[in-house]
This record gives structure tokens, sequence and C-alpha cells, in this order.
């Protein structure tokens, strides 16, 4: 794979091309989720940024809002994936 310098890993099919993971936390409750990187590009767009305050737009923790909490309070985990996990 030949990958243009700098390398600028700010879209959801940039991180399935170069095949890292990204996971969230909520940071009201604690919970942690490793995000399903090819489902997310699959419905929003392999173009769809991978960024923070792209993804808090359409993300938010379900335990949180169910129980009337902030449900955006949020992070996010850049990670790499190793090639027995890539999908």
């Amino acid at each position: 794979m030949t990958m243009k310098c700098p390398f600028v890993e700010n879209t959801l099919g940039k991180k399935l091309q170069i095949g890292t993971g990204l996971s969230v936390d909520c940071l009201t409750c604690h919970r942690h989720v490793v995000l399903d990187v090819p489902a997310l590009a699959r419905r929003l767009g392999d173009d769809y940024g991978c960024m923070h305050w792209d993804l808090i737009k359409v993300l938010y923790c379900q335990p949180c809002r169910d129980a009337g909490r902030e449900d955006r309070d949020l992070t996010f985990t850049n990670h790499a994936v190793t090639p027995d996990k890539r999908r």
C-alpha cells in the first residue's frame, strides 16, 4: 500500500484503508465500547469524518440517554488493530 506523506487519518474510509480501530468512552457512566468502523462507514459513508467533532454529532450513550443524563459526554480513542482482528 502506498501512502502519501503526511498521512492524515480523518475519515472513516481512511481508517478502513490503514486498518485502525476506534473506541468510545462515556465520561458520565464510564461505559466503554469498541466501535465497528466498517459498519459506521457503511452507515455514514467512507468520506464521513472520524474526528471527535464529527462523531459527537451522530453517537451518544444509550444508557445515559435512557436515564435522562448527559448522553454526549464522550471521548474517542484511536488504536491500532492487529492483522488477525481486521475485517
